[in-house]
């Protein structure tokens, strides 16, 4: 037998180890995700969503034990667990809008897409090959014990390579081109200093920035009333943070919105979901400024992209900057809309 092969199980165990804590650490996602991708009622119980991690963790066990019956009831208990995670995501694919898959708790990227599926259809694959294994009456521990030299040389090198990997396209590199496409008319003036460097590259996106109406829209608030999107800014400008899903970001997001309107005193806020938030405490009672966006419609109008994303929203009734995807991006926005406004307290105090 090739010893190459017993990569597969390793592998399997490592992605159920990975999944199976990220869920553990956050069971209302996993229940959320259950109910969003439609399973039947008995499997989208809150119990459910607390034991699937402990079995993701008892079959990662199972793949790793150097007996082989165990190992045989590990394979057997992996390639069913991945064929049904298949059959879930390509059935999710045919949803409008598509839910998020929550594989990895609030880990990693949740839409669902072809590369979604042909994730799990490799998953699926490596269960096969370790079941290979299993039906040869070996287990893969038992072949790993048998290394000699240069297998642990390659073992070594086919980690290393698959950490580079993760390093590498893990996280993106490409700066939302909008970030800095803030327009004064949300607050403070123009800028008066457009000149060589970082000040022109800041003045020209303004430039290329093309402001347009606020779209239509309707946003259900806690208490069940309709809002139309365009009421909104009416009043005054308002900043939404716009989220698909219940992954990490979207947590992070919701934990750092009281720090945000701490910094934006001047503007509103705003949280909106597309998944409803106000379900089971998903999202704190205590916190103002939550909506729901049903049907994704919101989103979709204001061409959001990645979750989570900002835009402003100017008095004017029109765009003033973004969409900007990404906590870091979103904190960034932030930041120079804060920058904007105090430019223009200082201009208003100085005039006075």
């Amino acid at each position: 037998m090739q010893n190459a092969l017993v990569l597969a199980p390793l592998v399997l165990a490592a992605v159920l180890v990975l999944s199976g804590l990220a869920k553990m650490r956050d069971t209302t996602s996993t229940h959320s995700v259950l109910r969003l991708l439609r399973l039947p009622a008995p499997l989208t119980q809150r119990w459910v969503a607390r034991a699937l991690p402990w079995g993701e963790l008892a079959v990662a066990a199972l793949l790793l034990t150097p007996w082989w019956p165990a190992y045989a009831l590990g394979a057997a208990a992996a390639l069913g667990l991945f064929v049904a995670f298949w059959v879930v995501v390509a059935r999710a694919m045919t949803f409008d809008p598509r839910p998020t898959c929550g594989c990895f708790g609030r880990i990693g990227d949740h839409r669902i897409n072809a590369r979604t599926l042909w994730r799990n259809t490799l998953l699926v694959a490596l269960a096969l090959v370790a079941g290979w294994i299993a039906l040869r009456r070996v287990a893969a521990t038992s072949l790993v014990t048998a290394f000699a030299g240069n297998d642990w040389l390659w073992l070594l090198l086919a980690v290393a390579t698959a950490t580079v990997a993760v390093l590498i396209l893990g996280t993106s590199g490409m700066p939302s081109p909008s970030r800095r496409a803030t327009r004064r008319q949300a607050g403070g003036p123009p800028h008066e200093h457009a000149g060589a460097g970082q000040g022109a590259e800041d003045a020209q996106e303004e430039l290329d920035y093309v402001r347009r109406p606020v779209p239509r829209g309707i946003l259900i608030g806690r208490d069940g009333q309709a809002v139309e999107l365009q009421t909104l800014p009416r009043a005054r400008a308002q900043l939404l943070i716009l989220v698909n899903c219940w992954c990490g970001p979207t947590h992070a997001a919701l934990d750092r919105l009281p720090a945000w309107r701490e910094q934006l005193p001047e503007l509103d806020v705003q949280m909106v979901f597309g998944p409803r938030p106000f379900d089971e405490g998903a999202a704190p009672s205590g916190v103002p400024g939550i909506w729901w966006d049903p049907g994704h419609r919101v989103y979709e109008a204001l061409e959001v992209g990645a979750s989570p994303g900002a835009v402003l929203l100017g008095a004017d009734g029109l765009t003033a900057g973004g969409p900007v995807n990404g906590i870091e991006e979103i904190e960034a926005f932030v930041a120079d809309i804060e920058a904007q406004l105090a430019e223009a307290r200082d201009a208003a105090a100085s005039e006075s």
